[in-house]
């Protein structure tokens, strides 16, 4: 399984996704479960001042892996298994410089 080829410098944010299922009757009880037994991580990994060979990188990975294929990242001295919750944001800042922004969600059943 293939690794995040450049780490994000700038800003990570960690939010954790915990679903719930919620039912409301018609006679105003609620019905509330947890949809997994454990919350799901989700990332916003932000790259700036990226030039264009390391665009050219991260733009190649994400082609081979979209929303489907999941790959490592490490994080906070733990490495989790991940994939790309929606397609990946580019901007140029200048002439060969780039900024690139990327969500990240766990994926689950897959073994390392």
């Amino acid at each position: 399984m293939e690794t995040l080829p450049i780490p994000p410098e700038v800003e990570i944010t960690k939010e954790f996704v915990d679903p719930i299922i919620s039912i409301t009757f018609e006679n105003g009880v609620e019905q509330v479960r947890q949809r997994w037994s454990r919350p799901k991580c989700q990332f916003r990994v932000d790259f700036s001042a990226l030039q264009e060979s390391e665009k050219n990188t991260l733009e190649s990975f994400y082609t081979r892996h979209r929303c489907s294929i999941p790959f490592l990242f490490p994080y906070e001295g733990k490495t989790y298994i991940v994939r790309f919750a929606k397609p990946i944001q580019i901007k140029q800042t200048a002439p060969n410089l780039y900024t690139l922004s990327a969500e990240l969600v766990e994926a689950w059943g897959v073994e390392l």
